[in-house]
Parts: C-alpha cells; sequence; structure tokens
C-alpha cells in the first residue's frame, strides 16, 4: 500500500464535503418529522419593543421561536393569539390551545441601554415556570440573548439543558474545483448558522477535521506544513495559531481530551502502511502514550469520562469501532461493532450511554448514522439515507448533526434527534462547499 493510498483512506475517514453558499454561509432549518407529542407553546410579542426586536431574523421573539422549533419538541404559536395579554393573571386559558405561554417585555433607558424580561407561564395552576430580568443590554446582543432565554425555556419545559447558545465550526471553500483558486476558511457560527466568523483563511492549502476543546476555546485542525499534513490548534477568541504535531507522514483526526491537556491524533510516524493512536501532552507538546498497533487506526474519539477512546481500525479487515482504555500498559482494544460491513467516525453522547457512527451494513448498501448501546452492543440506525455521514452531537446529547446527500449527489447538512424521532434538514444553496461541521460542547 503506497502513500496516496494511506493518504486517501485517512482522508475518507476523517472528512467529508457538504455543498453548501459559501457566500451565505447561513444554515435554513426546516423541520421534516417531528415528535409526535410536541408540546403546544405559544411565543408572544415582547411589550414595549419595537418591531425590530421581536419578528425579523435578529429579533427576540422570532429567534426563541426558531430555536423552540428547531428543536423538533415544540409546536410553536407566534401568531392568531386568542386574546391580548397585559399580565399573567389577564390569561384566560380556556382559550388557548397550548401548554405554555412565553411573554415578557423590552424597555429602553437613556443610555440607550435595553432592560429585557420574560416570563414562561404554565397552563397548569397558572404556575410560573421560568422568569428573568437582564439589564444592560445593548441591541446587537438580542440575538445572543435570546439564545440564552430559549436555554432557560427548553430546560424548564424538557428537564434537559439547552443548546441554543452553542457554536458550530466548518471549512467554508471558496472555488473548490479551482486548485489554482481555492481557499479554504475556518469558519465558526452559531448553531443555526448565524453569526459567522472566519478565524482562518488561506489559499490553496486545505484545512481539514476540526475538533472543539470542550471549553470551546480552541479548535485542533488538520493542515499541511512545508508539503506534509500537520496538526495545528487555534485560539477561537484571539485567532493565535499553534503547530502541534509535524511528524514525518501523515499526522491527522485530533480530538481534544474532556480535560482539554490531551490531544490525540492518528500518526504514520513515517511513510509506512500502518498509522496509530498517539496521545499527546499539550502542556509540552510531547507524545507520551502510542494505544494502538497493527493496521490503519484513525478517528479517535474520547469518552466524556476521558478514561476510554473509541477508534476506527481495519485491524479485521474492513474498519470497525474499537474502544480501548487511555491508561492500558500496553496497546490493545475491545472491538465495539459487529455482524457490519463497516463503521466510521466513532463518537460518544455526553452522558457516556451511546457511540454514535457512519454505519454501513453490507457491501452494496449505502451509510447511515446509527448509534451503538456501549452496554448491550445494540446498534439502532438513526437515519435511512444513501450518504449519510460524519456525526457531531449537540452539547444535551439529543440531537446529532451530520452530512446527507440525495440520490442526484447533493449534499446537506441535516439533524437528527438521538431517539431518531426528529428529522431537520439544513438546506442551502450550492455555489461554494462547506467541510467537517464540528459542534462545539461549550454553551
Amino acid at each position: 500500500m503506497g502513500k496516496k493510498q494511506i493518504n486517501s483512506i485517512i482522508l475518507f475517514l476523517v472528512g467529508f464535503i457538504v455543498c453548501m453558499s459559501a457566500a451565505n454561509a447561513r444554515l435554513t432549518i426546516q423541520i421534516t418529522q417531528g415528535v409526535s407529542k410536541q408540546t403546544p407553546i405559544a411565543i408572544l410579542p415582547f411589550s414595549g419593543a419595537s418591531t425590530d426586536t421581536n419578528m425579523t431574523q435578529g429579533g427576540l421573539s422570532a429567534v426563541i421561536q426558531a430555536d423552540l422549533t428547531n428543536s423538533g419538541r415544540f409546536d410553536v404559536q407566534n401568531s392568531n393569539f386568542p386574546e391580548r395579554i397585559s399580565h399573567i393573571g389577564a390569561i384566560q386559558w380556556q382559550k388557548w390551545h397550548v401548554n405554555y405561554i412565553v411573554m415578557g417585555s423590552v424597555s429602553k433607558d437613556e443610555n440607550g441601554h435595553y432592560t429585557v424580561k420574560y416570563t414562561l407561564v404554565s397552563r397548569l395552576n397558572n404556575q410560573v415556570f421560568s422568569s428573568r430580568e437582564f439589564n444592560h443590554i445593548t441591541k446587537a446582543q438580542f440575538r445572543v440573548l435570546a439564545h440564552t432565554i430559549s436555554n432557560y425555556i427548553y430546560q424548564a419545559v424538557t428537564g434537559n439543558k439547552g443548546y441554543f447558545t452553542s457554536k458550530i465550526s466548518y471549512v467554508d471553500v471558496e472555488h473548490p474545483y479551482d486548485r489554482k483558486n481555492a481557499r479554504y476558511q475556518l469558519v465558526v457560527s452559531d448553531y443555526d448558522g448565524f453569526n459567522p466568523h472566519v478565524l482562518l483563511s488561506q489559499p490553496k492549502e486545505p484545512i481539514m477535521s476540526p475538533a472543539w476543546s470542550k471549553d470551546g476555546k480552541y479548535i485542533a485542525y488538520v493542515s499541511y506544513y512545508k508539503g506534509g499534513m500537520a496538526i495545528y490548534t487555534i485560539n477561537v477568541y484571539t485567532g493565535v495559531r499553534k503547530l502541534v504535531a509535524n511528524y514525518e507522514g501523515i499526522n491527522s483526526s485530533p480530538s481534544f481530551s474532556p480535560s482539554g491537556n490531551t490531544l490525540a491524533m492518528a500518526l504514520s510516524q513515517g511513510y509506512s502502511e500502518n498509522t496509530n493512536i498517539y496521545l499527546m501532552n499539550l502542556k509540552n507538546d510531547k507524545l507520551y502514550k502510542k494505544l494502538s498497533i497493527n493496521g490503519i487506526n484513525t478517528a479517535p474519539s474520547f469518552s466524556p469520562s476521558g478514561d476510554e477512546i473509541a477508534f476506527v481500525s481495519n485491524r479485521g479487515g474492513n474498519p470497525q469501532i474499537y474502544t480501548t482504555p487511555v491508561d492500558a500498559k500496553y496497546p490493545s482494544a475491545e472491538r465495539a461493532t459487529f455482524g457490519i460491513h463497516q463503521a466510521f467516525d466513532p463518537i460518544y453522547t455526553p452522558n457516556g450511554q451511546y457511540i454514535v457512527f457512519m454505519y454501513q451494513k453490507t457491501r452494496n448498501s449505502g451509510t447511515q448514522i446509527a448509534k451503538l448501546d456501549i452496554k448491550t452492543n445494540k446498534i439502532t440506525v438513526l437515519t435511512h439515507g444513501k450518504a449519510d455521514a460524519s456525526p457531531s452531537i449537540s452539547p444535551d446529547g439529543n440531537m446529532v448533526l451530520y452530512v446527507k446527500t440525495d440520490a442526484k449527489g447533493n449534499s446537506s447538512l441535516a439533524m437528527v434527534s438521538i431517539d431518531a424521532k426528529v428529522q431537520i434538514t439544513l438546506p442551502s444553496n450550492t455555489n461554494g462547499a462547506i467541510q467537517s461541521p464540528a459542534w462545539s460542547q461549550a454553551v
């Protein structure tokens, strides 16, 4: 097996291209399937607020409505209300076909700052489930404030922590089919694609496999250094880059430990036919442990506790998911997937109950996103496409971001809930290309 073939395999395991609008760089979410029993909720326009603070794309009410709708777990009413409500005591619940009502107010002080209040009221005894006041808010902060309010509402109703203030990263490629004019940009945006910020822009040389640190401060990624693959980290807030792995041969698949002190990666350590999983101490950028032997081993992913790593290996023939203890004295691994043709791109859910991965049942079947129950080894297929790939999980563990490709070869980002009951498509035009989306675990 030659160097080019090894590189092709590694790139297939760790990267993908999703065609999307490079100019717009914003995701448009469409719910294609929701849970059978969505929670009915009404989002009222905030009193005292002008139209632009309520129902435009960046307005408070509109963003809250979109967040709760995007979760697939709410049936959101935002118009044709049966009555006007001035205070909680005035609600006549017999007129409403919802379980909850969100109401709020916005006031502006002499310095141009805003005070924002919201209240989540339940039909059950007209009980206030959540209520907060935010002071000294600027208009530019309305969108992030609305995501924050959505988090509080989501947690109050579902019992799960909201993820609407989380970020995603992706690689935006301009002129992807023109090698001479191609430009690669590492972009960070809100989870819904708004507020894109370019962290890094470079011509010709690809950027691949961005991976977040748990605190959301750093992204590790793969690029090239003097013609060879290399691993870098970049500070999300300052843009400062650091070269951390530039060993001979392949340097790929970076993954932060939960503590942020260790980086797992796949290295060939020369131009051999094998790649293995190594651990690097980020305090001194020194490799200190080799966790695999034999074959092509790649795509490491830490468990939530940091005690275990899941990875892909072809040691048994076709690529499958294996796990290994981080503190293993000698390289050892236990196979996790059985009865399927191939498995790629493992990632643990935050509760450690599942490993979500790219699944191929037979040689001639397509690929879907599936979850593996770690205790029972039961595999549940979550999606039903022919070329679904590259999962990334929301901070609350309930949604999986992935790429799906239709019969015509058109790709788009999509989401599926961990119970497979919520299906969301994020379509866009295809003027450019987006690669390797990753969901930050920080909110």
